[in-house]
């Protein structure tokens, strides 16, 4: 199997010397899945009133990544809540497709299990008609499980940078494969994202996710045979399914994220107050330089990590001897199947029971589409099979473009002082977890 930092430096090479819109796609390790950014004099900063921080881990904790485009100035398109399908279930309901919009004004019916009230309607006639939504994909590096099959358990983790407390989440968070939507919250502190099942006591069982390989090459639809769907459901595993949009058709190889954002409690009033400048303290790492700081420790180059470092942190070469770079093997991709994987734990439900809309933000939905790679990187081939589906994706959304595009000025909003309040108090008391560099070597003077 090869090392996820050798399948990122595959890619991103795919996608630069393909040129064109491939270029303006590679890995990176935190994606920002974003609400509502602010603007600073009109500029985008990379701040805002509503903005998470999106990581995907695997289950023994190694970094992964997504492909994507930039975070600063991303690719983005625009649809209706009614021309996004989620697959669901009522409370003892059939699992079926049915709209995002259904989703919404029913949410106390389909998310009773976690702990939502029964009459909870979450949806916004006006907004609902204009949902930002991205995509992205992936390749992750399996090896072959006890039953012959190569696959990997994972699991994203999201940091809410606006929400100080489990009791005051800011968004409603929908998790959404073809095996069916996981309800739950952001909350103080970064939140892995599980899937759900609810035994017939009614307690709620978390899952791990599980990327699988298959027989399906990677872009465009999985259409299965019979066969294959019994085969998969006598495993327990995810079998195709319209979701996302109708473009997307048929497939098991979707994690799809939906934040629905929420009114928050009013703020305690603020005591003394103090002058906050609206450029950025030098002292708060913005997103992507936590990012760049990783890739640098980890001992990766720029084009190794696929990002964009600020002047200040662009990535320097290690004082030690350089490793030797041996030629990487290419491997076989595939569409992968993404299902339940083994039980994290038993969980109490959402801490909010009667969540109520933000009356200004639209939902944002992040489609994120998973492919599996066995015995080495992809190919530079199967790399521009994933560009291109995700750029067939953009071009049947009813409008896509740029953040920074006029048309996406729904979910942006001036920057406020009480915006940078916030995130520098959540920063300074919360801060993300960050984990410990080269924690097995002792160190040297």
């Amino acid at each position: 199997m090869a090392s996820v930092g050798a399948t990122m430096k595959a890619i991103n090479d795919a996608c630069r010397s393909k040129g064109g819109h491939y270029a303006t796609y590679s890995c990176q390790v935190v994606s920002w899945d974003d609400v509502s950014r602010g603007t600073v004099g009109g500029s985008l900063s990379c701040w805002g009133a509503n903005i998470t921080d999106t990581y995907l881990k695997s289950k023994s904790g190694a970094q992964l990544f997504t492909v994507r485009s930039d975070n600063w100035n991303e690719k983005l398109g625009v649809v209706s809540a009614d021309e996004v399908a989620v697959v669901a279930s009522r409370t003892g309901g059939a699992l079926q497709p049915v709209t995002l919009r259904t989703v919404l004004q029913q949410m106390g019916d389909y998310g009773s299990y976690a702990g939502l009230e029964g009459q909870t309607d979450v949806s916004n006639s006006t907004l609902d008609s204009q949902c930002s939504i991205r995509f992205q994909t992936t390749f992750i590096p399996v090896e072959d499980g006890p039953d012959g099959r190569g696959k990997l358990e994972f699991a994203t983790e999201a940091y809410n940078y606006n929400t100080m407390s489990d009791a005051d989440p800011r968004n409603l968070v929908l998790l959404c494969t073809s095996q069916g939507m996981a309800v739950q919250q952001d909350g103080q502190g970064a939140k892995k994202l599980f899937h759900h099942a609810v035994d017939d006591d009614g307690k709620i069982h978390r899952y791990w996710l599980e990327a699988e390989e298959s027989r399906h090459q990677v872009g465009g639809e999985q259409r299965e045979t019979d066969q294959e769907r019994l085969e998969a459901l006598a495993r327990g595993k995810a079998t195709s399914s319209v979701i996302g949009i109708r473009a997307m058709g048929q497939r098991f190889n979707v994690l799809m994220t939906i934040q629905v954002p929420l009114q928050q409690q009013a703020p305690m009033p603020r005591e003394g107050g103090f002058p906050v400048s609206l450029s950025l303290d030098p002292t708060l790492y913005t997103q992507w330089e936590n990012e760049c700081l990783e890739a640098c420790a980890d001992g990766w180059s720029d084009d190794e990590c696929g990002m964009d470092c600020s002047p200040q942190l662009q990535c320097a070469q290690l004082r030690s001897v350089p490793e030797a770079r041996c030629a990487v093997p290419t491997g076989r991709s595939s569409a992968a199947r993404v299902s339940r994987g083994t039980e994290h734990d038993v969980w109490d439900g959402v801490s909010i029971n009667s969540p109520v809309r933000n009356a200004t933000e639209h939902v944002t939905v992040t489609v994120v589409i998973y492919n599996a790679v066995k015995g080495g990187v992809p190919t530079p081939e199967d790399v521009a099979a994933a560009i291109e589906d995700l750029e067939n994706l953009y071009t049947a959304c009813a409008d896509s473009g740029r953040l920074a595009d006029s048309n996406f000025d729904f979910m942006k909003e001036q920057l406020t002082v009480d915006d940078i309040i916030d995130i520098k108090s959540k920063l300074q008391f919360q801060p993300p977890a960050v984990d410990v560099l080269q924690h097995d070597v002792f160190p040297t003077a």
